[in-house]
């Protein structure tokens, strides 16, 4: 059910703390608008796991469809993820065409084919980080899924920084990066011709 949005919005896991989504939506009730955001991720997951007909795909179009029975009107599709995907060159290199496969089908089954689609870089920091060797290959092929594509955009991720474990945002840098969200989709909706209202 609706609720008044608190943090961590994302209850995916127990450490789960502060998030882009409520920057993302104060910035974009500024205009006087009622924003409603349905928190479907999960930490640490890779995009193999969100293939139609997976429990995670599944849950975000569920969660999406009920929205909309209760009277949401879907205005687009955020997205962060990718670092399990830089532990692999194969998986980092494939990136794009399994992602677009992906949000293709979840916005088909929405009916949301002509929806801003806006995601996020990873952290920079992840240099610095053993397990991610490929994390630049990922942000290349993020870039790659939004290149020529209208209502795409990629959110730079640019001077944010890491919360001590070379792996999670800290939470200035996720309310940035939220507001940063919130420009990027405005600028997708008004390429489309979408308000909020």
């Amino acid at each position: 059910k609706w609720q008044q949005a608190h943090e961590p919005v994302h209850q995916d896991r127990s450490f789960a703390e502060a998030g882009l989504c409520m920057s993302f939506a104060d910035t974009l009730r500024q205009d006087g608008r009622q924003i409603g955001v349905i928190p479907c991720a999960m930490g640490g997951s890779a995009l193999d796991e969100w293939k139609p007909g997976d429990e995670l795909f599944e849950n975000a179009c569920r969660q999406a469809e009920q929205a909309v029975q209760e009277g949401a009107v879907l205005k687009g599709f955020l997205w962060h993820q990718g670092e399990a995907d830089s532990e692999v060159l194969e998986t980092a290199e494939t990136y794009c065409e399994r992602f677009l496969a992906m949000i293709s089908e979840m916005r088909r089954r929405l009916h949301g084919e002509g929806l801003p689609v806006v995601l996020g870089e990873l952290g920079e920091y992840l240099e610095n980080r053993e397990g991610s060797p490929y994390w630049k290959e990922v942000n290349a092929q993020i870039h790659q899924i939004a290149d020529g594509r209208r209502g795409f955009a990629v959110v730079s991720s640019e001077g944010l920084k890491d919360r001590g474990d070379i792996l999670h945002f800290d939470t200035p840098s996720l309310r940035i990066f939220g507001v940063r969200y919130a420009q990027a989709w405005k600028e997708c909706a008004a390429q489309l011709g979408i308000s909020l209202e």
